[in-house]
């Protein structure tokens, strides 16, 4: 069963700097995130999960069809762009 939840989530670009505090939509499960719309791009679940290295927090890895990536926590608090 899937929750599509707004959620505002601090935003680490690519070069490592705060964008602050975004909204974004949020569309999981039990086990984390699978859809999830940025920056007005949908990102989808690549079936890649790891731990954030500075933050010890679980994530997952979304893609959009053109290929842009994030990593985000698996509730949705905090997404790195890549």
């Amino acid at each position: 069963m899937s929750t599509i939840t707004s959620l505002r989530a601090q935003v680490t670009d690519a070069n490592h700097r705060s964008r602050g505090m975004m909204n974004i939509e949020f569309d999981g499960d039990t086990h984390g995130p699978y859809r999830v719309i940025h920056d007005g791009r949908t990102y989808w679940y690549t079936g890649k999960s790891g731990t954030n290295r500075a933050t010890g927090l679980p994530v997952r890895e979304m893609a959009t069809e053109d290929d842009c990536r994030l990593w985000i926590t698996l509730g949705g608090t905090a997404v790195w762009e890549d």
